[in-house]
């Protein structure tokens, strides 16, 4: 596939260091480029720049966003993807591997079309767990060779591939980020329905590679078992991502979340209240991110072969801000920016 120009001029190193990033405020988890599903389905949200980004943080008094794609869908066959929401490999697909297309777009994005905000943007790649390995890895080696590559981000979901692949023949993705002492952002869930993104299938990944920096994202489900053996785990962080939601899900004993005799013990009626929990009972694992624009989620996912759920959330890129904000000076430090660099960089 044919794509408009080379990256003028080249900028594969890693731009932003440790030093660079002390003191900011360090959003670990959003999103930029487009949902074709969400948008044919009238789901929300659909699409995100990362001008759009640049003006949340503006507003919020936030410095840097790790970044990477929305989804996975150009290597699908798109017809069957928009109408039942399976994800199955199209005989001529748009993206010549999983994810070629989106995260060209995305490095493109931040540093040909937009370079003047570069410096806000750490850029993350992300990777199907479950298909052809060899064929991803040889998009990132020629895409390495143009932009920094910052992290992982795998959402075992969305592209409907287990994370354990990563435990077997889709190893090679674990040494491409051994190799280049880059950590994995891990989509994760507790929802017993969902056979993709399980917490403690991440945590056996974790385990088998004590050397892979890990970030299980959305708050391990809450799960209190989880959340304390990730803490004892040097190599396994976790992020408050899409907060409200998912404190709004625990608040009415939405299943999706840890039941109540497995929950962390905190104050569900409020998501302030639920960060403070947290950073005080895991104050060197916690890593707040937004999951901007995905802190709200209107759609109908696929969890399982057959298995649909039906989501209508709705938060905004202040609630997430709010919960930031109602840390105390340490605990904000170290949630969006000590921790955060310690993942990013070890």
């Amino acid at each position: 596939m044919r794509h408009s120009q080379k990256s003028e001029p080249n900028m594969k190193e890693r731009h932003l260091q440790p030093a660079d990033l002390e003191g900011k405020t360090i959003d670990c988890h959003s999103h930029l480029g487009v949902i074709l599903k969400a948008y044919v389905n009238i789901e929300f949200p659909c699409a995100q720049t990362v001008e759009g980004i640049y003006y949340q943080q503006i507003s919020s008094g936030v410095d840097v966003n790790v970044v990477f794609p929305l989804a996975p869908e150009l290597y699908f066959d798109l017809p069957t993807l928009l109408k039942t929401g399976e994800a199955i490999p199209a005989e001529s697909p748009l993206s010549p591997v999983p994810y070629a297309v989106e995260n060209r777009q995305l490095m493109s994005e931040v540093f040909r079309f937009c370079p003047e905000f570069q410096d806000r943007f750490l850029t993350f790649v992300s990777a199907d767990p479950g298909r052809d390995i060899t064929g991803q890895i040889g998009a990132l080696r020629e895409l390495e060779e143009e932009y920094p590559i910052y992290g992982i981000k795998i959402s075992p979901v969305l592209c409907q591939s287990p994370v354990t692949e990563l435990l077997g023949r889709s190893k090679a993705l674990v040494d491409f980020a051994l190799e280049r002492n880059i950590p994995m952002l891990i989509h994760s869930t507790v929802d017993p329905k969902e056979r993709y993104s399980q917490v403690v299938d991440i945590l056996q990944v974790a385990e088998t590679y004590p050397e892979l920096r890990v970030c299980l994202a959305h708050c391990a489900g809450f799960d209190r078992a989880y959340l304390e053996r990730a803490d004892r785990m040097p190599n396994v962080w976790v992020d408050t991502s899409a907060l409200k939601i998912q404190v709004q899900m625990t608040h009415e004993q939405n299943p999706v979340m840890a039941l109540p005799d497995r929950r962390f013990e905190a104050d569900y009626s409020d998501h302030r209240a639920v960060i403070l929990a947290l950073a005080e009972a895991f104050p060197e694992t916690i890593l707040w991110g937004s999951d901007s624009p995905a802190y709200s989620y209107i759609c109908l996912r696929q969890q399982a072969d057959g298995v649909y759920q039906e989501f209508r959330l709705k938060a905004n890129y202040e609630d997430e801000v709010a919960a930031l904000d109602a840390l105390n000076q340490e605990s904000r430090l170290k949630l969006s920016n000590t921790n955060t660099r310690r993942f990013l960089f070890g």
